[in-house]
């Protein structure tokens, strides 16, 4: 599979093209985009190619064909150097994480205190449990992160309201 390499100095556009480019030419369907973010933005992959991007980005990961079947929301997240999303936690989700190009970092823990600020390592995957506290966190260049969610209820999968804010640089609730 081809590398997706981001430079530094890529501004916020050219950067949401080159990744949109690098999405499409491997063969995947984009269903939405925001790139409006105050911390960047993230692009929506048509679930019905579950199977491939788990294959691509997730190998290292079992999932069950039962999980496979269920909504796992297979998206990129794009982080800004310097920016950070919420300090938040999901009811309703667990979440993995990879990073697939450039650098980013995370926090995480299990009470609402912010944990230790960690570099991402470039392709290692990172699960992230629900109720877990977690924090992407840009550092001196975009980070591109692959993202799958793991449904707690699959009757009632987690959605974009299911977000506790602890903390949020940008005043969102």
């Amino acid at each position: 599979m081809e590398k997706l390499e981001i430079e530094a100095q890529l501004n916020k556009s050219a950067l949401f093209e080159k990744v949109e480019k690098y999405i499409s030419d491997l063969g995947y369907k984009i269903t939405s985009r925001d790139l409006n973010r105050p911390w960047g933005g993230f692009f929506v992959l048509d679930e019905s190619q579950i199977l491939k991007f788990k294959t691509d980005f997730f190998s290292d990961v079992d999932l069950s064909a039962n999980q496979l079947e269920q909504k796992l929301s297979p998206k990129f997240l794009l982080v800004a150097p310097g920016a950070r999303l919420s300090w938040q936690y999901h009811f309703r989700r667990a979440e993995l994480w990879k990073l697939i190009a450039g650098k980013s970092a995370i926090s995480r823990s299990f009470s609402d205190e912010q944990g230790p600020v960690e570099e991402m390592i470039l392709g290692n995957v990172v699960s992230l449990q629900k109720g877990e506290r977690h924090r992407l966190i840009g550092t001196e260049s975009w980070g591109v992160v692959a993202e799958i969610w793991m449904h707690a209820d699959p009757a009632n999968p987690s959605d974009e309201e299911d977000i506790v804010r602890l903390q949020d640089d940008y005043s969102r609730k």
